[in-house]
């Protein structure tokens, strides 16, 4: 029963809502005819533009030129003193003055070409060094002797006369030399303390009171010290066929530089043909390698306009993406097309056999009928009508369907309405499937709602790729030392305070932290090597003098060992002589070892000589051997005397071994 429900409430549901068929048997039927010999060629938009490289050089506008600047400070401290009777000095009215020194351009190039400046006849100061500040003490009138001994004279300045004075000064000199931006929109000369000079002047007076000179250039008419060169070399140039048809871009992407620009006019210069860009201060000129507007040099940090870097960037991100979308316009319209193409060729080639396919793979929606004729085709546009679903007790292909009480039979895909239809077996695991509606159904023969089946999904391979702008972030019109550049120059008011400060405390025995500040900087390579060389130079005086005191040394013991050699060969020489004469035996006086062997086998010790002493008594024959007796009768003058025995003969001219009696108790 619930089931009977489900389906009546089903079948109304599908006939509550008109199911659209089309009848090919009518009377008024629109036929069109299609040649079957080929295919049309895809019509896809086609990019006309021409690429090439052109040499260029990229200029923009400068606002500041750099020139150079010298200061001279020259401040006076003086003092007058009366010198009187006996050497007694005393104050004057206005002696005690400190000014600044008058500087004309000739003197101010002068202090800094020879370094000196001539107060008098006899007070020349020299040895001044530019940028830095030397204090020196003069005489300026009179004379002053150690004793205190004065002789005055009469001096003038400025400030007045004096007579019989003496004028004692502190000079302090003070030499710089920069060098000083020029703004070029107003001609105005900008020195670092703030102070704005008008270049035509060519000199001025600082905040502080230095005399500031400097040489105006004459500028040509063309300007060409208005531009700086910011790349020179190829770059692709992208134009349309006819020139006057639309703009030119010109684009480069390399490691240090990135851009893309498009010209919008032609600024002639001096025989120049700028390219103006959508940026105003950027200019291409396109040229050759031979014939260059200006030639590329260091960009001035004043120059470098952060929002021109950044616009840049972002007019070739722009560029970027329009072509990459264009791109993928053109490859998804070839992709489209030879996917329709091919479709078309497997439907040409089954013309004959199936012509219903032919007719939707070439009107891509139902209704169209293909009638194959020869080489020919002929497309039938059917009628719409509505009908409703028949119910059967069997299984077609074919969807059953009542029109105007008629029963007919609509064909799958495109819902041609048919008399006969072809019967199948009824079947669960294989059933007839319909999409009515939007929904999907089970003919069983009676329709039932089914869940969709999933899409066949073709196969594609993407041709199109996304080409990444390489370096986008570190490349642009100015390179990363540029940037870098321009960074410091921002940045020093900010952090030349903490730097100051943490020198400072380095100086005052503070701890300074490990890269934070590099000293390595404050030294340039020629302060390097006058280090080296003064450090070599302090090591070998060093070695120089060590070593002379040595060799002095040695000389003192060289002479007194040859000292010690010469009487060491007269003596053994003497000695050889006593024992052997005149003789070869001489040449031994020069080695101690050799002489005292000489001498030691020239002279064979006496054998001592036995005597035999006759103990007897005065009155008897009778010898008494005893110990006693023997003792009794030994005398001094009879017993044997020890002797000393020397090795060198005595001087007094006894040549042998001399033997000395030894005393009773000596050894």
């Amino acid at each position: 029963m619930i089931v009977l429900t489900v389906l009546l409430l089903l079948s109304f549901s599908l006939t509550s809502e008109a199911l659209v068929a089309y009848d090919c048997a009518g009377h008024s039927l629109n036929i069109t005819t299609l040649s079957l010999t080929g295919i049309g060629e895809c019509e896809v938009p086609r990019s006309d533009l021409k690429s090439e490289n052109q040499f260029i050089q990229l200029l923009q506008l400068t606002e500041y030129k750099n020139t150079r600047v010298i200061q001279c400070k020259v401040k006076v401290d003086r003092t007058i003193y009366y010198c009187g009777m006996y050497s007694h000095t005393s104050v004057v009215q206005g002696g005690q003055r400190e000014y600044l020194m008058e500087i004309t351009s000739e003197l101010c190039n002068q202090l800094h070409r020879t370094g000196q400046i001539q107060f008098s006849a006899n007070d020349i100061i020299t040895g001044l060094r530019i940028n830095t500040t030397s204090t020196r003490s003069l005489t300026l009138a009179g004379t002053i002797t150690l004793d205190g001994r004065c002789t005055g004279a009469q001096y003038s300045d400025p400030f007045g006369t004096w007579n019989n004075v003496v004028v004692q000064a502190s000079v302090t000199i003070t030499l710089r030399s920069f060098y000083a931006p020029i703004k070029l929109g107003t001609s105005h000369l900008i020195l670092p303390s703030g102070r704005h000079c008008l270049v035509t002047e060519e000199s001025c007076e600082d905040a502080e009171g230095e005399a500031t000179f400097w040489t105006a250039t004459v500028e040509d008419n063309c300007h060409f010290d208005r531009y700086d060169v910011l790349y020179e070399g190829m770059a692709n140039k992208v134009s349309p066929p006819d020139s006057t048809s639309g703009p030119t871009m010109f684009s480069l992407t390399s490691q240090d530089t990135t851009f893309a620009l498009t010209t919008t006019s032609t600024l002639p210069l001096c025989g120049y043909f700028l390219l103006k860009t959508e940026h105003p201060k950027l200019f291409i000129l396109a040229t050759s390698k031979e014939n260059t507007f200006k030639s590329k040099s260091k960009i001035e940090v004043n120059n470098l306009d952060l929002l021109t870097y950044v616009n840049s960037k972002f007019v070739y991100v722009e560029r970027h993406i329009k072509t990459q979308l264009t791109e993928l316009y053109a490859n998804i319209i070839n992709q489209r097309c030879a996917l329709e193409q091919q479709v078309l060729r497997n439907a040409l080639a089954l013309a004959n056999i199936q012509p219903d396919e032919l007719a939707l793979a070439i009107m891509k929606q139902p209704g169209y009928m293909a009638v194959p004729a020869g080489e020919v085709v002929h497309l039938v546009k059917c009628v719409p009508v509505e009908c409703t679903i028949r119910h059967t007790q069997f299984c077609y292909n074919e969807l059953p369907v009542t029109v105007r009480n008629t029963s007919y039979f609509m064909k799958p895909k495109n819902r041609i309405l048919v008399r006969t239809a072809t019967p199948k077996e009824c079947n669960e695991l294989l059933p007839t499937m319909y999409q009515l509606h939007g929904n999907w159904y089970k003919m069983n023969p009676k329709p039932m709602e089914s869940l969709p089946p999933p899409d066949i999904q073709p196969l594609t391979t993407p041709t199109w790729h996304y080409k990444n702008p390489a370096n986008l972030a570190t490349s642009g019109i100015y390179t990363q030392q540029q940037i870098d550049e321009l960074r410091d120059h921002i940045l020093f008011p900010i952090e030349k305070p903490a730097t100051l400060n943490i020198i400072a405390r380095g100086a005052m025995g503070g701890v300074i932290p490990q890269g934070v500040v590099q000293l390595d900087n404050l030294l340039d390579e020629a302060a390097l090597q006058r280090i080296t060389e003064s450090t070599a130079k302090r090591m070998w005086n060093f070695f120089t003098a060590f070593g002379s005191i040595s060799a002095g040394c040695m000389g003192v013991y060289l002479i007194c060992r040859i000292i010690k050699l010469i009487l060491d060969t007269l003596i053994n020489g003497y000695a050889l002589h006593a024992v052997y004469g005149w003789s070869l035996h001489l040449l031994g006086a020069m080695w101690n070892s050799l002489a005292q062997l000489l001498l030691f086998k020239g002279k064979t010790p006496a054998q001592p000589q036995h005597e035999c002493i006759q103990l007897t008594d005065g009155n008897t024959h009778r010898s008494d051997t005893s110990p006693t007796s023997i003792l009794n009768t030994i005398t001094p003058q009879n017993s044997p005397q020890p002797t000393r025995r020397y090795l060198y003969p005595s001087l007094n001219g006894d040549l042998g071994m001399a033997e000395v009696p030894l005393k009773r108790g000596e050894v």
